[in-house]
């Protein structure tokens, strides 16, 4: 695999058990997994990275988004929030897509569903930025 194959997705999330069933269920994957447990962290790595998608947890999508808005000039990448319990409330639901989310994950998620999920977004993104 060339280095133009290789996707990044950046992950920001307080919950350091999350993150390391990440690291460790992606470990084989054609993906580098930026890890990031604050807003500071995630917009360094933002910058420096430029990664191909973003997964982000409710509790800090607002905090994020906002950064995002007021220093980027460009559109930000997908994002995928995660949202905590299988059957989250509708609010909470609605408020995540309200905010931008292109994509809900509901905590605990399998990484099996998450590899499903990143592949579409990242076939997706990839069809997008190509000229017709």
């Amino acid at each position: 695999m060339n280095g133009t194959d290789f996707k990044r997705i950046l992950v920001l999330d307080q919950d350091p058990d999350f993150l390391n069933q990440l690291s460790q269920g992606f470990s084989n994957e054609p993906y580098e997994l930026l890890l990031a447990t604050t807003v500071d962290q995630a917009f360094l790595l933002l910058g420096e990275s430029h990664p191909d998608l973003l997964v982000v947890d409710s509790s800090l999508q607002t905090s994020f988004q906002a950064r995002i808005q007021a220093n980027s000039r460009t559109a930000p990448p997908p994002l995928l929030v995660t949202l905590q319990g299988h059957d989250p409330e509708e609010e909470a639901v609605l408020e995540a897509f309200e905010r931008g989310a292109d994509d809900l994950a509901c905590k605990p998620v399998s990484v099996a569903w998450l590899k499903t999920r990143f592949r579409i977004w990242l076939s997706r993104s990839e069809r997008l930025r190509k000229p017709s």
